[in-house]
């Protein structure tokens, strides 16, 4: 058992820190609580698992993990309240695990139709880890490279094959979004808690961390479940419980944007409701005024937190500097990158996913993100078109275009596509997953029109030929019959 937390200590340098909390994960396993409290677990999970929603909240509880960022800063402290900060330190392995085992599960699910859930985007971003993560085991980390593409066909696998698989197997279109709306509440419910019994370690410099643990990340994961919050807004019907329900949950989110202080976090939450909104008026309305209201109620309550609205005025200029530095280094080195030369510490020194591509990976990597990209926002296009065309799945189109405007600007100010277990993993792989299905299910629903239209074609050419058949009075009928009889008299 020694040689495997020797192996572990050597991914101790990873964004994720994975092998620093798998050694203390098993360290806390051989002991006798630990032991049982593994027993328990493991019975859970079997059990969770035999049902299709039982895997569903796994899968939830997973994303909620991943929405957990351990940090280590000698400047702040931020030590979370009891059980989240036992679950925050063995988030990662725990989380790697249970994503792994969701992969597998979910692959048992029926699929129906032709289901083409692997677009062309969600295959160059595959293409596009594994060229980055290749580079690093080749040139920086091998281990590290290992944990990654482990990751990476996890979440390929599970959000991407899988689950999304649901969709059509049980006839409900919002089942994959369920399971991120399920770990949006767990996130609030975590962070309101948080804040509750531990306010001065969720507001770092007075920035909402909250068990993100980072203010830009808590903004970005914010931003994310917003686009899912619109979704569920706008898809229930008016009055429901469920409307209302979504509308508190994204003022509240709003809040979080707010008082995490993130300029980026703010214009891409703005961003997202109003590409999502931007055909419907009235719902954006409607929005405005139940998550408005919640809002508003919070601020007048902690009035205080109108005071973080100064910094995105006042704050200076974070990121010039270092997006000068990544274009240095690609113009250093502009065909294959930094990556062979670099340091371990400059691997995780992302500020944007566009220029650190190219700082690490040079041309070749800025060759391959950019056809990401492109197929990506082509696919919104014909996502989008297939929305008009098709409109019971108009909502599930703006949700792809929604977080398609999310990440192409999120992306030019941090490096989400540079992860390896991390929260935007899984949700890219979601988002292409949802795009596929509104193409399949569209193009499915349009072949299904055209028959129903051929049917009545043929019904009508044969009540043409036939006319004795039709029982009911038609002018052309009764003259050819009186003609046939006064003929054959």
């Amino acid at each position: 058992m020694q040689l495997l937390p020797a192996i572990l200590a050597q991914a101790r340098g990873t964004s994720i820190d994975i092998g620093a909390q798998a050694s203390a994960f098993l360290d806390a396993l051989f002991t006798p609580a630990g032991f049982a409290v593994a027993v328990f677990g493991t019975a859970t999970l079997g059990v969770l698992l035999v049902s299709r929603s039982g895997t569903r909240l796994i899968a939830a509880f997973t994303i909620f993990l991943l929405s957990m960022m351990r940090t280590d800063s000698k400047w702040v402290d931020n030590t979370l309240i009891q059980p989240f900060e036992t679950i925050r330190n063995y988030s990662r392995p725990i989380a790697l695990a249970l994503l792994i085992i969701v992969a597998i599960r979910s692959l048992a699910f029926s699929r129906v139709g032709r289901q083409k859930m692997l677009m062309t985007p969600a295959a160059l971003f595959l293409v596009y880890q594994l060229l980055f993560i290749s580079m690093i085991g080749v040139f920086v980390d091998p281990v590290r490279a290992g944990f990654a593409v482990i990751c990476y066909l996890a979440a390929l696998t599970a959000f991407t094959f899988g689950l999304p698989a649901l969709m059509d197997e049980e006839q409900d279109s919002q089942s994959l979004l369920k399971v991120f709306a399920l770990a949006g509440l767990m996130f609030i419910g975590a962070n309101l808690l948080q804040l509750g019994g531990g306010y001065y370690n969720a507001v770092l410099q007075g920035r909402l961390a909250g068990i993100a643990g980072n203010a830009q990340q808590m903004a970005a994961v914010c931003c994310a479940f917003i686009a899912v919050g619109c979704f569920f807004f706008a898809s229930s019907e008016s009055g429901s419980w469920r409307k209302w329900f979504a509308g508190v949950a994204l003022g509240i989110l709003g809040l979080f944007v707010l008082w995490s202080g993130s300029r980026t976090g703010a214009v891409c939450a703005t961003v997202t409701v109003l590409a999502f909104f931007r055909a419907r008026v009235g719902r954006l309305a409607l929005l405005g005024i139940v998550g408005g209201g919640t809002f508003a109620v919070a601020v007048s309550v902690y009035s205080d937190s109108l005071d973080i609205v100064e910094r995105f005025f006042r704050g200076g200029d974070t990121r010039s500097e270092v997006w000068a530095s990544a274009i240095a280094d690609f113009v250093d080195s502009p065909i294959f990158g930094q990556l062979p030369i670099t340091a371990d510490d400059g691997i995780n020194f992302v500020e944007s996913t566009y220029l650190r591509t190219l700082a690490l990976m040079g041309s070749i990597g800025g060759i391959v993100l950019f056809t990401v990209m492109f197929s990506w926002v082509s696919s919104a296009v014909r996502v989008w078109r297939m929305g008009r065309a098709v409109p019971s799945l108009a909502l599930h189109a703006d949700f792809f275009i929604a977080a398609t405007a999310f990440f192409v600007l999120a992306n030019a100010a941090e490096g989400f596509m540079m992860g390896v277990l991390t929260f935007f993993i899984p949700f890219i792989y979601a988002i292409f997953a949802m795009g596929a299905y509104v193409l399949d299910a569209g193009e499915r629903e349009i072949e299904a029109q055209d028959e129903q239209q051929d049917e009545l074609l043929l019904t009508d050419d044969g009540a043409d030929d036939h006319p004795d058949s039709d029982p009911g009075p038609h002018p052309g009928v009764e003259t050819v019959r009186s003609t046939s009889g006064g003929a054959a008299r």
